[in-house]
């Protein structure tokens, strides 16, 4: 008996669509890493914010601040429709982190490589989350020097103690940066299934 294909959109009668896999991303790291930049780079509708104005420290970084979540969805994939979970960047919000991992099915950590303090922090968050689950997951490294990028790489690998081929350079502005970072997680996600 032969083998067929799995059927796709095209081979189907007009108007009959598969139904695509929803995968639930969450996208964490310290304030001003890029997680709701990123967000709003890949979605393809409209993203829902939760900013309120900054205060504290934080309003010596940016005007505003996540304190709930972003949400958007992207549909790069041709099998999947990927559904993206921004996440506060401070601490006093970590039961939203929780509240948003439930369900999830991988995570990309976000640093900003400029800074040390950032860096130190993405450790934190790191551990918080892979207490809870060990979820496939990535990280991307915004704000480096891409001169310095293969040691800002095994730098953050080594602080996190995970393998380098998992941190990736990411500006949260590209589309095409952001995207590329969501399909290496997404590579590992079918890998693992």
């Amino acid at each position: 008996m032969a083998r067929s294909e799995a059927p796709n959109e095209s081979t189907l009668p007009k108007g009959i669509m598969l139904e695509k896999r929803v995968v639930k991303l969450v996208v964490a790291g310290p304030v001003n890493a890029g997680k709701s930049t990123l967000i709003r780079s890949v979605s393809d509708v409209p993203v829902l914010c939760t900013n309120e104005i900054a205060c504290d420290d934080v309003a010596e970084l940016k005007e505003y601040t996540t304190v709930a979540m972003d949400h958007g969805i992207c549909y790069q994939q041709a099998d999947a429709e990927i559904h993206l979970y921004g996440t506060p960047g401070q601490r006093r919000f970590d039961f939203m982190w929780e509240i948003l991992a439930v369900g999830a099915d991988g995570i990309v950590f976000l640093v900003d490589g400029s800074d040390p303090a950032s860096i130190a922090e993405v450790s934190y968050i790191h551990d918080y989350f892979l207490r809870q689950s060990a979820l496939p997951f990535v990280v991307g490294i915004s704000r480096h020097d891409p001169a310095s990028l293969s040691g800002n790489r095994a730098a953050i690998a080594g602080h996190l103690d995970i393998p380098a081929e998992l941190v990736f350079a990411c500006d949260p502005r590209s589309a095409s940066e952001s995207k590329a970072l969501l399909h290496s997680l997404y590579e590992r996600l079918v890998a693992t299934a």
